[in-house]
């Protein structure tokens, strides 16, 4: 698989996600998106949405600027958001692009990198998912292992792990916490999950009978808190694979 992302997707839309720090799984909700129309970017908040009342419960006051009151915010939405990623004019941000596996020559708009970014700060616990709603046949992404070391579950430790290695994708249809959950291993060993953004599209896309494929991108953090980065190739190309096909060697 190509060291970079290969097929940039541009979004419709980005769904904002907001993670409970306090929660003692470090629950993320689904508490919005942005949306692109008539030329501008607006945020929509899911009031009504269940996910945003277990965020509320848990402390959820809103995105800084944009008051839980008002369903939609149209002023400088994109503005506020754009203030999470460094500037292009800063001398090192191909070096930003490349840990994120986009190519520095790459073309790239402003909301197509909040969503391939994340956008995530250290501290506020808010990330910007790419839903891929209109997806090619093949397309690519940047996952971050969720949950590696957490708890000390994970089987496989920082030190050992290699870049360029293989990552398999295993459904848990019995997993306690979450009947949708993804397990990530490498060399037959837990790295730990798909993040839970982006489990809706994996789900869907492998129920039309797409093929996942990962490699170890990118390792780094501290050593009481790793980082782990899967590159992760999605194929559309075995159409002819059953939906309840989930697992998936790279």
């Amino acid at each position: 698989m190509n060291r970079f992302i290969e097929h940039l997707v541009e979004p419709r839309r980005l769904l904002l996600y907001w993670q409970a720090r306090e929660s003692k799984n470090c629950s993320r909700y689904r508490v919005g998106q942005l949306v692109k129309r008539d030329g501008q970017v607006v945020l929509q908040y899911d009031l009504d949405g269940s996910e945003m009342a277990e965020a509320r419960e848990m402390g959820f006051q809103g995105y800084p600027a944009f008051p839980l009151k008002q369903a939609e915010h149209s002023h400088q939405v994109m503005d506020a958001f754009m203030r999470r990623l460094p500037p292009r004019s800063r001398r090192d941000f191909s070096r930003y692009l490349e840990l994120r596996a986009i190519p520095a020559a790459a073309e790239v708009s402003d909301f197509a990198l909040l969503g391939y970014s994340g956008a995530k700060l250290p501290n506020d616990g808010f990330e910007l998912v790419h839903p891929f709603d209109e997806p090619p046949e093949a397309f690519e992404m940047l996952l971050e292992v969720a949950g590696f070391r957490h708890d000390h579950e994970s089987e496989a430790a920082a030190g050992e792990l290699r870049e360029g290695s293989t990552v398999q994708f295993v459904a848990e249809p019995g997993n306690p916490f979450d009947s949708e959950a993804i397990r990530m291993e490498n060399a037959g060993r837990k790295l730990g999950y798909v993040p839970r953004g982006h489990l809706d599209m994996l789900h869907r896309m492998l129920g039309q009978g797409a093929r996942l494929e990962g490699v170890i991108f990118r390792i780094n953090g501290t050593d009481n808190r790793p980082l782990v980065y899967v590159l992760t190739r999605i194929s559309q190309e075995h159409r002819s694979l059953p939906s309840h096909a989930l697992r998936m060697q790279a």
